[in-house]
Parts: structure tokens; sequence; C-alpha cells
């Protein structure tokens, strides 16, 4: 599947999908170079690994977004089992998010590379791996087949979840997350303060240069 949901009918399920792709290669990428940096210090690897850190934090709000989209859809139909375990440990998911906004914000790449930086990352990747696997094989399929076709589910779209990503997400969800302008609102505040990348969004950063992956 592409990267870019582009596609007018791409919604909050198909964002899903996509945002577990791009921090599944994020992560790759950022242990790669974790390894080289074991064997020497490299400033241009210190950058590339500082960016893929600061993206993280954009990519990792987006599926935040995408997945309590979700959530609220299934629950809104019944499936109630299976909106929880999309949603999973979300207070200690959305915390490590929140914590992880107040370390990178305002930082030049090559700054987040500290141990500090690393602990958050690796914590956050702890719980993305348990997620992914049976997300992919098992919980999106049989979101599809309980919400039809694109188009059909009642589903915001992905233009509209990335909209509402905010890196700042409340551990319990608050009167603010209740109300999209509000969320929408504070998303777009957190991403003009120049955050995770200095302007480089999750809406933006699709297919740029600094993207782990092929050029």
């Amino acid at each position: 599947m592409a990267d870019e949901t582009d596609d007018e009918r791409a919604d909050a399920l198909d964002e899903l999908q996509v945002q577990d792709d791009i921090l599944s290669r994020l992560f790759d990428s950022w242990n790669r170079h974790t390894k080289e940096l074991e064997g020497g210090d490299d400033v241009d690897v210190r950058w590339r690994r500082g960016s893929e850190t600061k993206l993280m934090l954009d990519h990792l709000a987006v599926r935040e977004s995408a997945k309590q989209a979700l959530s609220k859809r299934l629950r809104e139909v019944g499936e109630t089992g299976l909106a929880d375990r999309f949603e999973g440990d979300g207070p200690r998911r959305r915390q490590l998010i929140d914590r992880f906004e107040d370390l990178v914000k305002g930082q030049q790449p090559i700054m987040a590379n500290t141990p500090d930086h690393d602990e958050l990352v690796m914590a956050l990747q702890a719980v993305f791996d348990q997620e992914v696997g049976p997300e992919r094989e098992q919980w999106l399929p049989e979101a599809r087949r309980v919400l039809g076709e694109a188009g059909e589910r009642g589903l915001p779209t992905a233009r509209r979840v990335r909209l509402l990503a905010d890196t700042h997400p409340s551990p319990v969800p608050g009167l603010v997350d209740k109300i999209a302008p509000l969320r929408a609102a504070r998303a777009l505040y957190d991403h003009l303060r120049g955050l995770p990348g200095g302007g480089t969004s999750a809406g933006v950063d699709i297919g740029k240069s600094h993207r782990p992956g092929p050029r």
C-alpha cells in the first residue's frame, strides 16, 4: 500500500495502516542508525537519527488520532471487543506520546540523541511492537469486514484524522478531545510552534528525502 492517502475515500482505517507502515520503517531505521553509532560517532548519522526521532512524534500522533476514531466507530456499531483491542493500553500510550512531545519540542534533530530520547523511543517502540502485528494481521481485516468498504464505514477521512492529530494528547481524553474544532486548533498550534521538525508535519513529509526508505 502506498504511503500517501490522497484517495478522497481514504478514512481512519486506511490512515492507521499507513501510519503503521511509516512507523515500522522509522523505528527500523532508527535502530540501524543506533547500531552504526555504537561503532563510532558520526554527525551525519546522529542528524538522521535525530530527524527520525522527531518525525516519530508526528506519526505517533496521527496514528493515535486514527486509533481513537476507529475505536469510537466500532463502539457505535456494537463491536466493543474489537474497539477495546484497538484501544489497548491507550492511557499509557498517550502518556508516552505526551512526554515525548515535551522532550523533543523546539530541538534541532542533532540534539535528539540523548539517553532520555533513547529511553522514550524504546518505550514507544515496545508498545508499538506489541500492537502492530495483531493490528495488521487480525484487527484491521476484522474492522474492514465489520465496517465494509471505504467510503461507507462512517469514519472520518484520512485528512481529518491528520488535522486532529494532537502531539500533546491527554492520557484520558477530556472535554477538548471530544470537540473536533478545539482538537484541530490545538494540533495546529503544536505544528506552528515547529513540532516536530520545524515545519515538517505528517501532512507534508510524505516522499521527502529525509524519510526512511527508497528515495
